[in-house]
């Protein structure tokens, strides 16, 4: 009798070991892959073009990856910076906090080229010129006509001070002879100024195509211009600002990805074939276009990081002349 409980007793400890060493190793394996997972910091609220990209592109980068994929919005433009170099971070960002502002902002904090690593363009962004409906106004040609007639009548917005519709705008009037008040009452960001086109407050906006087309497809607002190189899909018949003879902004916005400054080469590498790998899926493409948006990879890392050198020079020379200034 006293043998068989020895033997019982030792079947019992053998079965609480076995089951402590499942739960460990189970524990483990969570803790591990949670610990693995890959942050992609947004620098803009969930609503934005750029974010809104992160979002399309986030589960097949986890499918390459073999990772989840964290994405966190409102990042801010310091999103990343003395980050650890681990290949776990990633940032989302756009041409005015990575090219503009560090072009022509003297103490800007954050140098994008060397704070963070380049590693490629996902997408270009055009962006768009509209009025609001009722006005009578269709084409860029009777906007022009009406404010030769009306100097100043119209109300404009531009998203921030600091934003490159600003200077889009500034554009838009040395080039092409426009004439608006700039709407001061308005506070920065998309919302108000969306807000002031629907309700008859505002007369004038321009922002990145996924918001302006929302405007648009509600019948709150006509499209007068596309600031891209090309027309859009979605509104060909819509001309560029190019094709109306404003060459200085004529090129639209972006969005790109980064990792920490001090990023190797091999998790740079790993990255950048991760986003080539979701870029080319055709349901991704899809789903980016049908927001006004195309995919636009970099040819490398490298070509990226010349992309964002040549992209300053521009703003800031743009800046220069039509004296942009942030204070």
């Amino acid at each position: 009798m006293r043998k068989h409980m020895t033997d019982f007793n030792n079947i019992r400890r053998t079965l609480v070991s076995l089951l402590l060493t499942g739960f460990i190793f189970i524990y483990s394996a969570v803790s591990g892959a949670q610990s693995d997972s890959i942050q992609l910091l947004n620098a803009f609220g969930e609503p934005g073009s750029s974010s809104k990209t992160a979002k399309i592109i986030a589960p097949k980068l986890e499918e390459y990856l073999n990772s989840a994929v964290e994405l966190k919005y409102s990042q801010g433009r310091n999103a990343g910076v003395g980050a650890p170099a681990d290949g776990k971070t990633m940032v989302m960002s756009t041409i005015g906090l990575m090219a503009l502002l560090p072009g022509v902002v003297p103490d800007y904090p954050v140098n994008s080229l060397t704070d963070l690593r380049p590693i490629t363009r996902t997408t270009g962004t055009p962006d768009m010129l509209v009025i609001r409906s009722g006005l009578g106004i269709n084409t860029i040609e009777e906007l022009i006509a009406y404010t030769n007639e009306n100097p100043d009548a119209l109300k404009y917005f531009h998203v921030a001070p600091t934003s490159i519709h600003r200077l889009e705008f500034a554009a838009i009037f040395g080039e092409l002879g426009v004439r608006a008040t700039l709407d001061t009452s308005r506070s920065n960001g998309n919302d108000d100024g969306m807000a002031g086109i629907t309700d008859g407050t505002l007369d004038l906006m321009a922002s990145t195509s996924p918001y302006m087309t929302q405007l648009i497809s509600s019948g709150a607002a006509v499209p007068l211009a596309v600031i891209h190189p090309t027309r859009m899909p979605l509104f060909p018949d819509v001309p560029t600002l190019l094709e109306l003879g404003a060459t200085t902004m004529s090129s639209g916005s972006w969005a790109g990805v980064f990792a920490p400054g001090g990023t190797s080469d091999e998790d740079a590498d790993r990255f950048y074939k991760a986003l080539e790998f979701a870029m080319d899926d055709p349901e991704v493409v899809a789903a980016i276009g049908a927001l006004g948006m195309e995919v636009n990879l970099s040819e490398s890392p490298a070509e990226f990081s010349s992309f964002i050198e040549s992209e300053m020079q521009r703003l800031r020379s743009a800046a220069e002349q039509y004296d942009f200034r942030t204070d």
